[in-house]
């Protein structure tokens, strides 16, 4: 149907704005580095890192070893790292050593926190709208059917969202991380 390609190319629009956007973030990220802070891949060895790793721990508030499990997960997290295999608190204290070099990405998701959700939220709405009247013409073809003695069990009149109400998708997308 109609009304559910538009409601199609909707989500296209939103996927492709968020495409730009991360696309222009990463643009302006790399734009902004310091050439002379950054290093060749592959080219560090381990005393260059063993140096970041501490100076890194050098500006903690306290010794890895005094921190509480919940603050040592943080670090880890900070820097997008998990330890699924971390039963014991040496052992995160360790990972924690081991990754503590690494950029703490917190500040980069700040930066996505602070934009502006107006227009993506307007667009999501729209498309919720297209898919409801879409839901509603498909049940008044249905009742019509209905009505001239048709069995319309099992029929579909197509341009559906992979069989998503349009509350399902407004909700999906609103959950998708951004």
């Amino acid at each position: 149907g109609c009304a559910g390609g538009v409601a199609e190319e909707g989500v296209m629009r939103v996927s492709h704005l968020l495409l730009l956007v991360a696309v222009c973030y990463l643009c302006c990220a790399v734009a902004k580095a310091d050439p002379s802070k950054l290093s060749p891949v592959g080219l560090r060895d381990e005393a260059d890192i063993e140096q970041q790793r501490e100076e890194a721990i050098s500006k903690l508030e306290m010794p890895l070893e005094k921190m509480k499990i919940k603050d040592l997960k943080n670090l880890l997290q900070e820097r997008g790292v998990t330890c699924t295999a971390c039963s014991e608190k040496s052992q995160l204290v360790s990972t924690v050593r081991e990754n503590i070099h690494l950029p703490a990405k917190k500040e980069h998701l700040k930066k996505f926190a602070n934009m502006p959700q107006q227009a993506e939220d307007e667009e999501i709405k729209a498309i919720v709208k297209q898919m409801k009247e879409k839901q509603a013409q498909d049940k008044k073809m249905m009742d019509m059917l209905k009505a001239q003695g048709i069995d319309t069990k099992g029929m579909n009149f197509g341009g559906g969202m992979g069989g998503l109400t349009p509350e399902q998708m407004e909700k999906l997308m609103r959950d998708t991380p951004k």
